[in-house]
């Protein structure tokens, strides 16, 4: 993966969430490889948008995919 340049862990559920990161277990979640710009660019969404529409930790939302 870092020959690809892919370097940056991405994660769903997002790891800013209360069942992203490792909170579930492995069967529960998913990971990726992505180029770090890419990781830091839909980081910087998902803030945004968390902030803009006043979700706050432990706030219960679902994503449509």
């Amino acid at each position: 993966m870092k020959r690809a340049g892919r370097t940056s862990c991405d994660e769903y559920r997002f790891a800013s969430s209360h069942e992203g990161d490792t909170h579930l277990p492995a069967k529960e979640r998913e990971i990726t490889w992505v180029d770090v710009s890419e990781n830091k660019s839909q980081g910087g969404r998902i803030t945004a948008w968390r902030g803009k529409m006043h979700v706050m930790a432990g706030d219960p939302f679902y994503v449509i995919a």
